[in-house]
Protein backbone atom coordinates (compact mmCIF):
# COMPACT_ATOMS: atom_id res chain seq x y z
CA UNK A 1 0.00 0.00 0.00
CA UNK A 2 1.36 3.39 -1.01
CA UNK A 3 2.31 5.79 1.77
CA UNK A 4 -0.43 8.26 2.52
CA UNK A 5 0.28 11.99 2.51
CA UNK A 6 -1.66 15.10 3.51
CA UNK A 7 -3.59 17.01 0.86
CA UNK A 8 -2.02 20.31 1.93
CA UNK A 9 1.07 21.35 3.87
CA UNK A 10 0.65 24.99 4.67
CA UNK A 11 -0.53 26.65 1.45
CA UNK A 12 1.04 24.02 -0.78
CA UNK A 13 -1.01 21.25 -2.44
CA UNK A 14 0.87 17.98 -2.02
CA UNK A 15 1.23 15.73 -5.09
CA UNK A 16 3.09 12.81 -3.55
CA UNK A 17 6.13 11.59 -1.62
CA UNK A 18 9.54 11.76 -3.29
CA UNK A 19 11.61 10.21 -0.50
CA UNK A 20 11.29 9.11 3.10
CA UNK A 21 13.87 8.36 5.79
CA UNK A 22 14.82 8.65 9.41
CA UNK A 23 15.51 12.37 9.10
CA UNK A 24 12.19 13.24 7.53
CA UNK A 25 9.99 13.14 4.45
CA UNK A 26 10.36 14.88 1.09
CA UNK A 27 7.13 15.76 -0.72
CA UNK A 28 6.37 16.98 -4.20
CA UNK A 29 3.87 19.83 -4.16
CA UNK A 30 2.58 22.80 -6.17
CA UNK A 31 3.34 26.40 -5.30
CA UNK A 32 -0.08 28.16 -5.12
CA UNK A 33 0.95 31.45 -6.76
CA UNK A 34 3.88 30.43 -8.97
CA UNK A 35 1.98 27.38 -10.30
CA UNK A 36 5.13 25.29 -10.38
CA UNK A 37 6.29 22.13 -8.71
CA UNK A 38 8.32 22.50 -5.53
CA UNK A 39 9.98 20.21 -3.01
CA UNK A 40 8.83 20.29 0.62
CA UNK A 41 11.26 18.88 3.15
CA UNK A 42 9.70 17.87 6.46
CA UNK A 43 11.98 17.42 9.47
CA UNK A 44 10.71 14.57 11.63
CA UNK A 45 13.80 14.15 13.84
CA UNK A 46 13.63 15.10 17.50
CA UNK A 47 13.47 18.84 18.16
CA UNK A 48 16.52 18.90 20.39
CA UNK A 49 18.75 16.98 18.00
CA UNK A 50 21.57 18.53 15.96
CA UNK A 51 19.65 17.56 12.85
CA UNK A 52 16.98 20.15 13.65
CA UNK A 53 19.64 22.82 14.02
CA UNK A 54 21.22 21.72 10.75
CA UNK A 55 17.81 21.94 9.04
CA UNK A 56 17.25 25.47 10.35
CA UNK A 57 20.74 26.64 9.43
CA UNK A 58 20.37 25.36 5.88
CA UNK A 59 17.20 27.41 5.50
CA UNK A 60 18.90 30.49 6.90
CA UNK A 61 21.80 30.15 4.50
CA UNK A 62 19.67 29.41 1.42
CA UNK A 63 17.52 32.46 2.08
CA UNK A 64 20.62 34.61 1.48
CA UNK A 65 21.69 32.80 -1.69
CA UNK A 66 19.93 33.94 -4.85
CA UNK A 67 21.83 32.36 -7.72
CA UNK A 68 20.70 30.40 -10.80
CA UNK A 69 23.39 27.85 -9.91
CA UNK A 70 22.07 27.20 -6.38
CA UNK A 71 18.79 25.49 -5.45
CA UNK A 72 16.31 28.25 -4.60
CA UNK A 73 14.51 28.33 -1.24
CA UNK A 74 10.92 29.58 -1.46
CA UNK A 75 9.75 29.20 2.11
CA UNK A 76 10.53 28.03 5.64
CA UNK A 77 7.88 27.54 8.29
CA UNK A 78 6.71 25.47 11.27
CA UNK A 79 3.35 23.69 11.30
CA UNK A 80 1.96 21.15 13.73
CA UNK A 81 5.23 21.04 15.62
CA UNK A 82 7.22 20.16 12.46
CA UNK A 83 9.65 22.27 10.48
CA UNK A 84 9.31 22.58 6.71
CA UNK A 85 11.55 23.89 3.93
CA UNK A 86 10.14 24.63 0.45
CA UNK A 87 12.69 24.49 -2.37
CA UNK A 88 12.58 24.53 -6.15
CA UNK A 89 12.19 21.11 -7.76
CA UNK A 90 15.19 20.14 -9.85
CA UNK A 91 13.48 17.52 -11.99
CA UNK A 92 16.38 15.32 -13.06
CA UNK A 93 19.16 13.57 -11.17
CA UNK A 94 22.31 14.25 -9.16
CA UNK A 95 25.77 13.78 -10.63
CA UNK A 96 26.34 10.63 -8.55
CA UNK A 97 23.32 8.99 -10.20
CA UNK A 98 24.55 10.13 -13.59
CA UNK A 99 27.94 8.51 -12.89
CA UNK A 100 26.27 5.29 -11.81
CA UNK A 101 24.61 5.15 -15.22
CA UNK A 102 27.44 6.48 -17.41
CA UNK A 103 30.51 5.41 -15.33
CA UNK A 104 32.65 8.19 -16.88
CA UNK A 105 31.95 11.50 -18.56
CA UNK A 106 33.82 13.16 -21.40
CA UNK A 107 36.31 15.84 -20.32
CA UNK A 108 34.16 18.43 -22.09
CA UNK A 109 31.00 17.45 -20.19
CA UNK A 110 32.86 17.06 -16.90
CA UNK A 111 34.32 20.56 -17.23
CA UNK A 112 30.92 22.00 -18.14
CA UNK A 113 29.47 20.54 -14.90
CA UNK A 114 32.50 21.73 -12.95
CA UNK A 115 32.13 25.20 -14.45
CA UNK A 116 28.55 25.62 -13.21
CA UNK A 117 29.50 24.20 -9.80
CA UNK A 118 32.29 26.80 -9.65
CA UNK A 119 29.79 29.53 -10.50
CA UNK A 120 27.67 28.39 -7.55
CA UNK A 121 30.63 28.30 -5.17
CA UNK A 122 31.99 31.61 -6.42
CA UNK A 123 28.70 33.22 -5.40
CA UNK A 124 28.49 31.38 -2.06
CA UNK A 125 32.11 32.20 -1.21
CA UNK A 126 31.44 35.86 -1.99
CA UNK A 127 28.87 35.68 0.82
CA UNK A 128 31.51 34.09 3.14
CA UNK A 129 29.68 30.75 3.04
CA UNK A 130 31.71 27.53 2.82
CA UNK A 131 29.67 24.50 1.71
CA UNK A 132 31.91 21.83 3.32
CA UNK A 133 30.08 18.95 1.64
CA UNK A 134 30.78 19.23 -2.08
CA UNK A 135 30.22 15.86 -3.74
CA UNK A 136 28.42 14.47 -6.83
CA UNK A 137 25.28 13.77 -4.78
CA UNK A 138 24.88 17.47 -4.02
CA UNK A 139 25.19 18.64 -7.64
CA UNK A 140 21.73 18.40 -9.21
CA UNK A 141 21.03 18.44 -12.96
CA UNK A 142 17.58 19.16 -14.36
CA UNK A 143 16.12 17.67 -17.54
CA UNK A 144 16.98 20.97 -19.22
CA UNK A 145 20.62 20.42 -18.20
CA UNK A 146 20.53 23.16 -15.55
CA UNK A 147 23.22 22.45 -12.96
CA UNK A 148 22.56 23.50 -9.36
CA UNK A 149 24.32 23.14 -6.03
CA UNK A 150 22.19 21.78 -3.15
CA UNK A 151 22.36 20.72 0.52
CA UNK A 152 23.92 23.48 2.59
CA UNK A 153 23.12 21.57 5.80
CA UNK A 154 26.65 21.64 7.18
CA UNK A 155 27.76 24.84 5.50
CA UNK A 156 29.51 27.45 7.63
CA UNK A 157 28.72 31.15 7.52
CA UNK A 158 32.04 32.92 8.21
CA UNK A 159 30.40 36.34 8.00
CA UNK A 160 28.00 35.52 10.84
CA UNK A 161 30.72 33.71 12.76
CA UNK A 162 28.20 31.03 13.77
CA UNK A 163 29.24 27.39 13.40
CA UNK A 164 27.41 25.79 16.30
CA UNK A 165 27.15 22.48 14.42
CA UNK A 166 30.88 21.93 14.51
CA UNK A 167 33.12 22.04 17.51
CA UNK A 168 36.83 22.66 17.20
CA UNK A 169 38.74 19.45 16.43
CA UNK A 170 35.66 17.66 15.02
CA UNK A 171 35.49 16.32 11.42
CA UNK A 172 32.28 16.91 9.51
CA UNK A 173 31.53 16.10 5.86
CA UNK A 174 31.84 13.21 3.40
CA UNK A 175 35.29 11.60 3.95
CA UNK A 176 35.97 10.67 0.31
CA UNK A 177 35.78 14.37 -0.68
CA UNK A 178 37.34 15.99 2.38
CA UNK A 179 40.80 17.66 2.31
CA UNK A 180 43.33 16.78 5.05
CA UNK A 181 42.55 19.89 7.10
CA UNK A 182 38.83 19.00 7.26
CA UNK A 183 39.60 15.67 8.92
CA UNK A 184 41.40 17.54 11.68
CA UNK A 185 39.02 20.45 12.25
CA UNK A 186 35.94 21.12 10.08
CA UNK A 187 35.24 24.37 11.90
CA UNK A 188 38.49 25.93 10.67
CA UNK A 189 38.23 25.15 6.94
CA UNK A 190 37.65 27.83 4.32
CA UNK A 191 36.70 27.95 0.63
CA UNK A 192 39.81 26.00 -0.31
CA UNK A 193 38.17 22.90 1.19
CA UNK A 194 35.35 23.23 -1.36
CA UNK A 195 37.93 23.58 -4.13
CA UNK A 196 39.62 20.35 -2.98
CA UNK A 197 36.27 18.52 -3.06
CA UNK A 198 35.65 19.82 -6.59
CA UNK A 199 39.00 18.32 -7.61
CA UNK A 200 37.96 14.91 -6.24
CA UNK A 201 34.67 15.18 -8.13
CA UNK A 202 36.42 16.13 -11.39
CA UNK A 203 38.76 13.13 -11.03
CA UNK A 204 35.77 10.87 -10.47
CA UNK A 205 33.87 12.24 -13.48
CA UNK A 206 36.70 11.68 -15.99
CA UNK A 207 38.03 8.34 -14.63
CA UNK A 208 34.99 6.67 -13.05
CA UNK A 209 36.81 6.23 -9.74
CA UNK A 210 37.98 8.28 -6.79
CA UNK A 211 41.68 9.12 -6.34
CA UNK A 212 41.70 7.72 -2.77
CA UNK A 213 39.93 4.74 -1.15
CA UNK A 214 36.51 5.48 0.27
CA UNK A 215 37.26 3.68 3.52
CA UNK A 216 38.41 5.91 6.34
CA UNK A 217 41.63 4.59 7.86
CA UNK A 218 44.96 5.86 9.14
CA UNK A 219 46.64 4.50 6.01
CA UNK A 220 44.15 6.32 3.78
CA UNK A 221 44.61 9.56 5.73
CA UNK A 222 48.39 9.34 5.36
CA UNK A 223 48.01 8.79 1.60
CA UNK A 224 45.69 11.81 1.34
CA UNK A 225 48.12 13.96 3.31
CA UNK A 226 50.94 12.98 0.96
CA UNK A 227 48.78 13.79 -2.06
CA UNK A 228 49.69 10.53 -3.84
CA UNK A 229 47.19 9.20 -6.36
CA UNK A 230 47.18 7.60 -9.80
CA UNK A 231 47.27 10.19 -12.59
CA UNK A 232 44.04 10.31 -14.62
CA UNK A 233 46.06 9.84 -17.84
CA UNK A 234 47.35 6.49 -16.56
CA UNK A 235 43.73 5.38 -16.29
CA UNK A 236 42.60 6.99 -19.55
CA UNK A 237 45.17 8.40 -21.98
CA UNK A 238 42.51 10.56 -23.65
CA UNK A 239 42.11 12.76 -20.56
CA UNK A 240 43.47 16.16 -21.66
CA UNK A 241 46.57 17.49 -19.86
CA UNK A 242 44.61 20.60 -18.84
CA UNK A 243 42.25 18.41 -16.77
CA UNK A 244 45.22 16.70 -15.09
CA UNK A 245 46.76 20.06 -14.27
CA UNK A 246 43.51 21.28 -12.76
CA UNK A 247 43.16 18.15 -10.62
CA UNK A 248 46.81 18.28 -9.52
CA UNK A 249 46.46 21.90 -8.34
CA UNK A 250 43.04 21.40 -6.71
CA UNK A 251 44.18 18.30 -4.79
CA UNK A 252 47.26 19.79 -3.18
CA UNK A 253 47.33 18.47 0.43
CA UNK A 254 48.34 21.90 1.73
CA UNK A 255 45.58 24.46 1.32
CA UNK A 256 47.99 27.31 0.54
CA UNK A 257 49.26 25.41 -2.52
CA UNK A 258 45.79 24.97 -4.06
CA UNK A 259 43.80 27.43 -6.08
CA UNK A 260 42.83 30.04 -3.52
CA UNK A 261 39.55 30.93 -5.26
CA UNK A 262 37.40 29.52 -8.05
CA UNK A 263 38.29 32.44 -10.36
CA UNK A 264 41.45 30.89 -11.90
CA UNK A 265 39.65 27.54 -12.26
CA UNK A 266 36.86 29.21 -14.21
CA UNK A 267 39.40 31.00 -16.38
CA UNK A 268 41.08 27.71 -17.33
CA UNK A 269 37.75 25.97 -17.98
CA UNK A 270 36.46 28.81 -20.16
CA UNK A 271 39.69 28.85 -22.15
CA UNK A 272 39.27 25.12 -22.84
CA UNK A 273 35.51 25.08 -23.52
CA UNK A 274 35.61 28.05 -25.90
CA UNK A 275 36.92 25.63 -28.54
CA UNK A 276 33.72 23.54 -28.28
CA UNK A 277 30.02 24.06 -28.87
CA UNK A 278 28.90 24.17 -25.22
CA UNK A 279 25.25 24.37 -26.26
CA UNK A 280 25.58 21.03 -28.06
CA UNK A 281 27.29 19.54 -24.98
CA UNK A 282 24.49 20.80 -22.73
CA UNK A 283 21.87 19.35 -25.11
CA UNK A 284 23.68 16.00 -24.88
CA UNK A 285 23.63 16.28 -21.08
CA UNK A 286 19.87 16.87 -21.18
CA UNK A 287 19.45 13.69 -23.25
CA UNK A 288 21.49 11.73 -20.71
CA UNK A 289 19.42 13.05 -17.80
CA UNK A 290 16.14 12.23 -19.57
CA UNK A 291 17.18 8.68 -20.44
CA UNK A 292 16.94 5.79 -17.99
CA UNK A 293 19.73 3.94 -19.77
CA UNK A 294 23.34 4.70 -20.55
CA UNK A 295 23.76 7.19 -23.41
CA UNK A 296 26.87 7.06 -25.56
CA UNK A 297 28.51 10.46 -25.71
CA UNK A 298 29.56 11.64 -29.17
CA UNK A 299 33.10 12.74 -29.90
CA UNK A 300 33.03 16.49 -29.47
CA UNK A 301 35.00 18.09 -32.28
CA UNK A 302 36.70 21.39 -31.66
CA UNK A 303 34.86 24.04 -33.63
CA UNK A 304 38.26 25.60 -34.19
CA UNK A 305 39.29 22.70 -36.41
CA UNK A 306 36.58 23.49 -38.92
CA UNK A 307 37.25 27.17 -38.50
CA UNK A 308 40.98 26.60 -38.97
CA UNK A 309 40.33 24.65 -42.17
CA UNK A 310 38.14 27.45 -43.47
CA UNK A 311 40.73 29.96 -42.35
CA UNK A 312 43.50 28.04 -44.13
CA UNK A 313 41.45 28.05 -47.33
CA UNK A 314 40.60 31.71 -46.85
CA UNK A 315 44.24 32.58 -46.14
CA UNK A 316 45.36 30.64 -49.22
CA UNK A 317 42.77 32.42 -51.36
CA UNK A 318 43.69 35.75 -49.83
CA UNK A 319 47.37 35.07 -50.43
CA UNK A 320 46.69 34.11 -54.04
CA UNK A 321 44.55 37.21 -54.47
CA UNK A 322 47.27 39.33 -52.87
CA UNK A 323 49.89 37.88 -55.20
CA UNK A 324 47.65 38.48 -58.20
CA UNK A 325 46.86 42.02 -57.01
CA UNK A 326 50.57 42.71 -56.51
CA UNK A 327 51.39 41.37 -59.96
CA UNK A 328 48.59 43.44 -61.45
CA UNK A 329 49.55 46.55 -59.49
CA UNK A 330 53.22 46.23 -60.47
CA UNK A 331 52.26 45.65 -64.10
CA UNK A 332 53.72 42.13 -64.30
CA UNK A 333 50.44 40.73 -65.66
CA UNK A 334 50.35 43.39 -68.39
CA UNK A 335 54.03 42.86 -69.22
CA UNK A 336 53.62 39.10 -69.57
CA UNK A 337 50.13 37.66 -70.14
CA UNK A 338 48.56 40.87 -71.53
CA UNK A 339 51.63 42.26 -73.32
CA UNK A 340 50.16 41.42 -76.75
CA UNK A 341 47.32 43.87 -76.15
CA UNK A 342 48.87 46.51 -73.87
CA UNK A 343 51.93 48.72 -74.23
CA UNK A 344 53.73 50.17 -71.20
CA UNK A 345 53.90 53.97 -71.14
CA UNK A 346 56.52 55.59 -68.91
CA UNK A 347 56.35 59.21 -67.84
CA UNK A 348 59.33 61.18 -66.55
CA UNK A 349 59.79 64.82 -65.63
CA UNK A 350 62.66 66.94 -64.39
CA UNK A 351 61.93 69.90 -62.15
CA UNK A 352 64.08 72.41 -60.30
CA UNK A 353 65.12 71.21 -56.84
CA UNK A 354 63.43 72.80 -53.85
CA UNK A 355 64.97 73.83 -50.55
CA UNK A 356 63.24 70.91 -48.82
CA UNK A 357 61.66 67.69 -50.02
CA UNK A 358 58.56 68.60 -48.03
CA UNK A 359 58.13 71.73 -50.18
CA UNK A 360 57.85 69.81 -53.46
CA UNK A 361 54.70 70.51 -55.44
CA UNK A 362 52.63 67.37 -56.02
CA UNK A 363 52.68 66.38 -59.69
CA UNK A 364 49.81 64.35 -61.13
CA UNK A 365 49.31 62.84 -64.57
CA UNK A 366 45.97 62.18 -66.30
CA UNK A 367 45.60 60.16 -69.52
CA UNK A 368 42.88 60.68 -72.14
CA UNK A 369 41.89 59.05 -75.42
CA UNK A 370 42.51 61.47 -78.27
CA UNK A 371 39.33 60.64 -80.18
CA UNK A 372 38.99 64.17 -81.60
CA UNK A 373 35.66 64.63 -79.88
CA UNK A 374 34.91 64.07 -76.21
CA UNK A 375 38.50 63.19 -75.18
CA UNK A 376 37.42 60.68 -72.45
CA UNK A 377 39.76 59.89 -69.59
CA UNK A 378 41.27 56.40 -69.63
CA UNK A 379 40.06 54.55 -66.49
CA UNK A 380 42.56 53.62 -63.77
CA UNK A 381 45.43 55.58 -65.28
CA UNK A 382 45.79 58.52 -62.91
CA UNK A 383 49.28 58.69 -61.53
CA UNK A 384 51.17 60.69 -58.90
CA UNK A 385 54.80 61.29 -59.81
CA UNK A 386 57.45 60.92 -57.15
CA UNK A 387 61.21 60.70 -56.80
CA UNK A 388 62.67 57.26 -57.58
CA UNK A 389 64.40 55.21 -54.93
CA UNK A 390 67.85 56.44 -53.88
CA UNK A 391 69.37 53.44 -55.63
CA UNK A 392 67.90 54.43 -59.01
CA UNK A 393 67.90 58.19 -58.52
CA UNK A 394 69.86 60.41 -60.89
CA UNK A 395 68.97 63.72 -59.29
CA UNK A 396 71.46 66.56 -59.14
CA UNK A 397 71.50 69.41 -56.64
CA UNK A 398 69.92 71.61 -59.33
CA UNK A 399 67.24 69.30 -60.70
CA UNK A 400 64.93 66.66 -59.30
CA UNK A 401 63.70 63.74 -61.42
CA UNK A 402 60.16 62.46 -60.88
CA UNK A 403 58.65 59.28 -62.29
CA UNK A 404 55.33 57.47 -62.10
CA UNK A 405 54.24 53.86 -62.19
CA UNK A 406 53.84 52.64 -65.77
CA UNK A 407 50.49 53.09 -67.49
CA UNK A 408 49.41 50.30 -69.87
CA UNK A 409 47.50 51.44 -72.95
CA UNK A 410 46.32 49.75 -76.11
CA UNK A 411 47.83 51.14 -79.35
CA UNK A 412 46.21 54.43 -80.41
CA UNK A 413 46.21 58.22 -80.01
CA UNK A 414 46.24 59.75 -76.52
CA UNK A 415 46.79 62.95 -74.57
CA UNK A 416 48.38 63.40 -71.18
CA UNK A 417 47.74 66.25 -68.76
CA UNK A 418 50.33 67.05 -66.11
CA UNK A 419 49.35 69.21 -63.17
CA UNK A 420 51.96 70.68 -60.79
CA UNK A 421 50.49 73.23 -58.44
CA UNK A 422 49.32 76.16 -60.62
CA UNK A 423 50.98 74.71 -63.76
CA UNK A 424 49.06 72.61 -66.30
CA UNK A 425 50.68 71.03 -69.34
CA UNK A 426 49.07 69.02 -72.16
CA UNK A 427 50.85 66.73 -74.61
CA UNK A 428 49.55 64.60 -77.47
CA UNK A 429 51.26 61.27 -78.18
CA UNK A 430 50.71 57.96 -79.92
CA UNK A 431 51.13 54.42 -78.60
CA UNK A 432 52.29 51.54 -80.74
CA UNK A 433 53.67 48.13 -79.89
CA UNK A 434 57.02 49.39 -78.60
CA UNK A 435 57.48 50.81 -75.07
CA UNK A 436 56.58 54.49 -74.94
CA UNK A 437 58.50 57.03 -72.85
CA UNK A 438 57.08 60.52 -72.23
CA UNK A 439 59.91 62.88 -71.32
CA UNK A 440 58.28 66.03 -69.94
CA UNK A 441 60.68 68.91 -69.33
CA UNK A 442 58.34 71.91 -69.39
CA UNK A 443 59.25 72.94 -65.84
CA UNK A 444 62.94 72.06 -65.89
CA UNK A 445 64.29 75.64 -66.02
CA UNK A 446 61.22 77.42 -64.68
CA UNK A 447 61.91 80.68 -62.79
CA UNK A 448 59.45 83.37 -61.76
CA UNK A 449 59.87 87.13 -61.06
CA UNK A 450 59.55 87.85 -57.36
CA UNK A 451 57.47 90.70 -56.02
CA UNK A 452 58.97 91.97 -52.77
CA UNK A 453 56.66 93.64 -50.23
CA UNK A 454 58.76 95.04 -47.32
CA UNK A 455 57.59 96.30 -43.96
CA UNK A 456 59.48 97.62 -40.89
CA UNK A 457 58.39 98.17 -37.28
CA UNK A 458 60.01 99.50 -34.11
CA UNK A 459 60.81 96.44 -31.97
CA UNK A 460 60.10 98.40 -28.76
CA UNK A 461 56.96 100.36 -29.56
CA UNK A 462 55.66 98.25 -32.43
CA UNK A 463 55.05 101.39 -34.52
CA UNK A 464 55.37 101.21 -38.31
CA UNK A 465 58.63 102.84 -39.48
CA UNK A 466 58.51 101.63 -43.10
CA UNK A 467 58.52 105.23 -44.45
CA UNK A 468 61.89 106.02 -42.86
CA UNK A 469 63.43 102.61 -43.66
CA UNK A 470 65.56 101.95 -46.73
CA UNK A 471 65.45 98.46 -48.22
CA UNK A 472 68.44 97.37 -50.27
CA UNK A 473 69.16 94.15 -52.16
CA UNK A 474 72.54 92.52 -52.77
CA UNK A 475 72.90 92.85 -56.55
CA UNK A 476 76.08 92.22 -58.54
CA UNK A 477 78.13 92.41 -55.35
CA UNK A 478 76.70 95.76 -54.14
CA UNK A 479 73.88 96.84 -51.83
CA UNK A 480 71.43 98.49 -54.25
CA UNK A 481 68.11 100.11 -53.28
CA UNK A 482 65.35 97.63 -54.02
CA UNK A 483 63.50 100.04 -56.31
CA UNK A 484 66.64 100.54 -58.44
CA UNK A 485 66.90 96.83 -59.36
CA UNK A 486 64.87 95.84 -62.45
CA UNK A 487 61.95 93.72 -61.28
CA UNK A 488 62.57 91.10 -63.95
CA UNK A 489 66.04 90.52 -62.48
CA UNK A 490 64.85 89.31 -59.07
CA UNK A 491 63.90 85.75 -59.97
CA UNK A 492 63.01 82.61 -58.03
CA UNK A 493 65.13 79.48 -57.74
CA UNK A 494 68.06 81.34 -56.15
CA UNK A 495 69.17 83.10 -52.92
CA UNK A 496 68.63 86.84 -52.37
CA UNK A 497 69.82 89.10 -49.56
CA UNK A 498 67.88 92.11 -48.27
CA UNK A 499 69.06 94.82 -45.84
CA UNK A 500 66.73 97.10 -43.85
CA UNK A 501 68.34 100.39 -42.66
CA UNK A 502 66.93 103.36 -40.73
CA UNK A 503 68.51 106.25 -38.79
CA UNK A 504 68.80 105.41 -35.09
CA UNK A 505 68.21 101.68 -35.67
CA UNK A 506 70.41 98.67 -36.15
CA UNK A 507 70.39 97.11 -39.62
CA UNK A 508 68.37 93.94 -40.26
CA UNK A 509 69.70 91.58 -42.96
CA UNK A 510 67.71 88.69 -44.47
CA UNK A 511 69.24 85.94 -46.63
CA UNK A 512 66.42 84.04 -48.32
CA UNK A 513 66.19 81.14 -50.74
CA UNK A 514 63.30 81.20 -53.19
CA UNK A 515 61.99 77.97 -54.68
CA UNK A 516 61.26 77.96 -58.39
CA UNK A 517 57.50 78.32 -58.11
CA UNK A 518 57.44 81.16 -55.51
CA UNK A 519 56.70 84.70 -56.74
CA UNK A 520 55.78 86.94 -53.77
CA UNK A 521 57.84 87.79 -50.71
CA UNK A 522 56.53 89.53 -47.61
CA UNK A 523 59.35 90.65 -45.30
CA UNK A 524 58.60 92.26 -41.94
CA UNK A 525 61.71 93.58 -40.19
CA UNK A 526 61.64 94.23 -36.44
CA UNK A 527 64.13 97.10 -36.03
CA UNK A 528 65.85 97.55 -32.66
CA UNK A 529 66.80 101.13 -31.65
CA UNK A 530 70.54 101.65 -31.15
CA UNK A 531 70.19 103.31 -27.72
CA UNK A 532 68.20 100.28 -26.46
CA UNK A 533 71.01 97.95 -27.44
CA UNK A 534 73.55 100.22 -25.63
CA UNK A 535 71.48 100.17 -22.45
CA UNK A 536 71.25 96.40 -22.62
CA UNK A 537 75.04 96.14 -22.78
CA UNK A 538 75.39 98.31 -19.65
Amino acid sequence: MADSFPEFIGKYKVQGIIAKGGMGVVYKAIHPSLKRYVVIKKMTARRNSSNVERFKREAQILLDLQSPYIVHLFDYFTEGGYRYMVEELVDGMAVDKLLQKQTVLSPQLALLILQDACFALKYAHSKDIVHRDIKPGNILISKRAEIKLADFGIASDKEQGDDSLTQSGVALGTPAYMPPEQFEDSAAVDQRADIYALGIMLYEMVTGSKPYPGTLSIETLNTIKKGKYISPRKIDKTVPPVVCRLIRKMLKPKAKQRFQTTAPILKIIKRYLKHYDTHAIRVQLAKMIASQNMVQEPAYVQKDLKRRKIMRIAVSCAAAAAVFATCWHQGWIHRSILRHWFTPVKIEIQMPSTSSATLDLPVCAFFFENDGNEIPEVPNTRRVLSAPSKKNAENSSKYKQLIAKDVFLTPGAYRVKLVAGPYVWWKSFSVGKEDCVLDCQFLKDMRRPIKVIPNAVDSVTGSDISAQTTVKVSYNGFWVPLNDVPKEKILSNTVWKFKFSADGYNDEIFSLRFDWYQDELYVSASMSPKNTQAKDKK
